[in-house]
């Protein structure tokens, strides 16, 4: 039997430590927590309304004193969606903690359970981007039969905000790549009233993007070269079109390296947010339940901070007396406007 470890930290001060670290890893690593913020809810489901866009309907005119007219509130899906768990708990080992006890001073074994606290925070985190991904990429919240656990909720994404280009551009430098990205931010822009905020592709699509003709630089003695970032993102602002976000994030799933986004799509998007900025776009959010070890008296967590990931420390009582760093979440990204996000296909 386990029973909870406070020998050298407590629930509250690992789980504060770990929010800090989440923060401070996803700023590192890049996050689509840009565009699906975080948002955290004392609850087990997430509620949204889905299918409002940007726009209202506009107000009347009318003469002075005459009563203006009646509105009705943007129109929606209300969704209630139920948040499943995620975590991956951490060993500390019988030896570890014995080498531990025999050289080591208090701050040290802090400092050990802290160290391994951040192992178990970056997988919680890359697990959360994971599925960012995926559901930037899909349009669906999938989840394949994980210790049999299956979820597959689509947010309501239109076939036509999910394509593949009729010519793929690295089949030749002149097919046009403006052409292709003015037909789909026409797409965008008719569907939701707005144009998009950013573009948001692989370093791989912006290089196929940089030696097509439209991009490269002629050079004074007649010979070119392909465009550089700043350049093709000079001639995108001159078209009108946002600027291009790169994003090469990769975990690392079943042993196997993972992108979080396929290398050979495009995404059209809002204006990217600050990760905490839930209210600042209407795209979507990731939301951050509230578990119930969060709750236990012994973890002594206050209610305010209930919601989002915590972390604790639990100890075997009988030998081999195993410690594990346990971190406890659940969560999931959701679309609220699936078609403020589009995916376009444009290489092999």
């Amino acid at each position: 039997m386990s029973t909870l470890w406070t020998d050298y930290i407590t629930p509250a001060e690992l789980t504060g430590y770990a929010r800090g670290y989440l923060s401070d890893y996803e700023a590192s690593k890049g996050t689509l927590a840009r565009w699906l913020p975080n948002r955290e809810v004392a609850d087990i489901v997430a509620r949204f309304v889905a299918g409002q866009t940007g726009l209202i309907d506009v107000a009347d005119f009318r003469a002075y004193d005459a009563e203006p007219g009646i509105g009705s509130l943007p129109g929606g899906k209300r969704v209630t969606l139920e948040l499943p768990a995620i975590g991956k708990q951490f060993p500390v080992s019988e030896y570890n903690q014995l080498r531990q006890r025999s050289i080591a001073t208090e701050d040290e074994v802090r400092k050990f359970i802290l160290d391994t606290t951040k192992l178990v925070v970056r997988s919680v985190a890359d697990g959360m981007e994971r599925m960012r991904g995926i559901v930037i990429s899909t349009g669906r919240a999938t989840i394949s039969n994980v210790d049999g656990f299956t979820m597959d909720d689509g947010f309501g994404r239109s076939a036509g905000h999910d394509l593949v280009a009729g010519t793929l551009w690295d089949s030749a430098t002149s097919v046009s790549r403006l052409t292709y990205l003015q037909t789909i931010i026409d797409t965008y822009t008719d569907d939701n009233g707005e144009a998009p905020g950013a573009i948001v592709t692989s370093t791989k699509v912006l290089r196929v993007i940089a030696q097509g003709d439209e991009f490269s630089n002629q050079l004074v003695n007649g010979a070119s070269r392909p465009a550089t970032t700043a350049d093709v993102n000079a001639i995108l602002d001159a078209n009108d079109f946002p600027p291009i976000t790169v994003f090469d994030r990769r975990v690392k799933v079943a042993g196997s390296t993972t992108r979080v986004l396929p290398q050979n799509k495009l995404f059209l998007l809002p204006a990217a947010v600050d990760p905490t900025d839930w209210e600042g776009t209407e795209l979507g959010a990731t939301f951050w339940g509230q578990t119930l070890s969060s709750s236990e008296p012994g973890w002594e967590i206050e209610p305010s901070e209930q919601p989002g990931i915590v972390v604790g420390t639990y100890r075997n009582e009988k030998p081999p007396m195993i410690a594990e760093v346990i971190p406890d979440a659940i969560g999931l990204p959701v679309l609220a406007n699936a078609d403020l996000s589009l995916a376009a296909q444009v290489i092999t």
